[in-house]
């Protein structure tokens, strides 16, 4: 996978597997803006809402993206309408909710500092700054913008190659992995800027597999493989997330699911 990242634009890049391990994988999707997104990647996606959008064609076909304010909130939406089959889901599903109650909560502190700021071109350059807006107000100085990227993978694939060509339908595996960098000029100080979540899990019987952190200029988190099988149902789910922090603002989220029975 080629990773593109640019100091003066935020990207993303969601990559994985359809179905099979070794099939082939593109090298992902570059966003700068919704806008960049859907004009670049149009015969590829079908916007399923505001924000939110599913591949339909090409190797990454079924993966879920969603990305801003209006993905947060249909991300949110999709997870409390859950029903958690184990008592350990339900913490999990607790937690996935208090993260993305927070990002929300964050949009709103972006629009307060817009409408404070009204006048000063401030809206225009938080626009310009794409998916992950970063800002910084010195004492008594200007604002200085600056911007970030994500790198979000998650996979739910069959594996096992069966010997004649073909991948065992009784075995299935998901993974998710998540990282995103910001590129802070001289002049702003170190402070958290990003959030990197990842999650896999087997919902039939398995434990959730999740990582999570928060990083000055970069953030990492790898949720390693969870598996399900041999068995004539598979029933998992990946999610991959990049949030900003501090002085930095933005949502992205990939999310892949298999749901099957023989």
């Amino acid at each position: 996978m080629n990773t593109f990242l640019a100091a003066s634009i935020a990207s993303l890049m969601v990559a994985g597997s359809a179905v099979a391990a070794d099939s082939p994988k593109a090298d992902g999707f570059r966003i700068e803006s919704e806008a960049q997104f859907v004009r670049d990647y149009g015969d590829q996606i079908e916007q399923v809402g505001p924000g939110v959008f599913q591949v339909v064609k090409g190797p990454l076909a079924g993966k879920n993206i969603s990305i801003g304010e209006a993905g947060v909130n249909y991300d949110l939406a999709a997870i409390r309408a859950m029903k958690p089959r184990t008592h350990t889901e339900r913490k999990q599903v607790k937690s996935q909710i208090n993260r993305l109650e927070a990002v929300a909560a964050r949009y709103g502190e972006m629009r307060a500092l817009a409408s404070a700021n009204t006048g000063t071109g401030f809206t225009a350059k938080l626009t310009e700054s794409g998916t992950f807006p970063c800002m910084y107000f010195p004492p008594g100085g200007y604002p200085v913008f600056y911007s970030g990227g994500a790198l979000v993978t998650a996979t739910t694939e069959l594996y096992l190659d069966r010997g004649d060509g073909q991948f065992n339908p009784y075995y299935a595996r998901a993974r998710a992995t998540a990282s995103g960098l910001v590129y802070p000029p001289y002049n702003v100080p170190s402070s958290i800027s990003m959030l990197a979540y990842a999650f896999a899990h087997e919902r039939q019987i398995g434990q959730p597999v999740l990582d999570e952190h928060l990083g000055i200029t970069s953030a990492y988190a790898e949720a390693g493989y969870v598996y399900s099988g041999p068995a004539f149902f598979h029933d998992m789910i990946a999610t991959a997330t990049v949030a900003g922090r501090g002085n930095c603002y933005g949502y992205v989220s990939v999310t892949d699911s298999m749901d099957l029975w023989y």
